[in-house]
């Protein structure tokens, strides 16, 4: 059976995409440039990129609100090798994406545009790494690592809610998963 579509969540997809664009680009008129472009139009650019701001959380709530609908998605088996197909391997491909770019990047300022002495090699070497186990191997993934966090809860939730009104019980370890969650 065919679930009829909400053309609400469609709109509200296309704008928050169109908004997140937004966000970007005005994100980098606001940054500070070598030949003072854009100095007159700070004001405008900056309210812009407030008035945007509402997409990524938009996002989020969306996703909440198509992942939780789902009553299949409480079976931990099933959600979780879904979002793996999804999300995960979406995030470890831009994760090796950007890994490679931050090392190109890093041993071009090096060899090719003598912006720093070999001796940047290795500490810049361990940025790169150290920003892959922070969550962060390039600051706009922050989002990817974000929404596997909320997916790795979303089967627990989905049971906590059914719980509250008698549905799914939770084991003992169940619970403490859920707990090491939230740290």
């Amino acid at each position: 059976m065919l679930k009829k579509r909400e053309s609400n969540f469609d709109l509200l997809r296309i704008l928050s995409a169109f908004a997140v664009v937004m966000l970007h680009v005005s994100g980098s008129f606001l940054q500070p440039n070598e030949i003072g472009a854009f100095e007159n139009c700070h004001l405008p650019v900056m309210v812009l990129n407030h008035i945007v701001r509402f997409a990524v959380p938009c996002f989020f709530m969306l996703s909440g609100a198509f992942i939780l609908a789902d009553e299949r998605n409480a079976d931990y088996k099933y959600f979780y090798k879904k979002s793996f197909k999804n999300i995960g391997i979406t995030s470890v491909i831009f994760c090796v994406l950007y890994v490679i770019y931050g090392v190109v990047k890093l041993m071009a300022g090096v060899f090719i545009f003598k912006k720093h002495g070999t001796d940047h090699v290795l500490p810049g070497m361990i940025s790169v790494f150290k920003n892959i186990v922070a969550g962060s191997p390039y600051y706009h993934l922050w989002y990817l690592f974000t929404l596997v966090g909320l997916y790795l809860a979303a089967p627990f939730v989905i049971r906590l809610s059914s719980n509250l009104f008698g549905g799914v019980n939770y084991t003992e370890k169940q619970q403490q998963f859920f707990l090491s969650l939230q740290v």
